[in-house]
């Protein structure tokens, strides 16, 4: 009778140890699939559209103020890299791209 119990405690011991091991690291995981530049996006501030190429996602989280471009933006150094009539205007992380 006593070695049942016995069992039972140590095998709840086991399952709450398990439990806080595997919550601690879900949590990480979760940022890190909701992150936005893991995704190979850019967080551009929220008053600034979009670079060209590139789309705003609201599914990735970026920091507060920031909203997420998901794309491929068109890098430049002048306005004459830019086309459409855009021009080299939005500069993230000392990268400039056509806006």
């Amino acid at each position: 009778m006593w070695w049942i119990i016995i069992g039972a405690v140590i095998a709840l011991i086991v399952l709450i140890v398990l439990m806080v091991i595997f919550t601690s690291k879900s949590s990480a995981l979760d940022t890190g699939l909701s992150d936005c530049e893991g995704k190979g996006g850019l967080c551009v501030p929220g008053n600034q559209p979009c670079p060209q190429s590139s789309l705003q996602n609201s599914a990735f989280a970026c920091t507060t103020g920031s909203v997420c471009c998901l794309g491929v933006p068109k890098r430049c150094t002048s306005d004459d890299e830019c086309s459409q009539g855009r021009r080299c205007a939005l500069t993230i992380k000392g990268v400039t791209y056509c806006q």
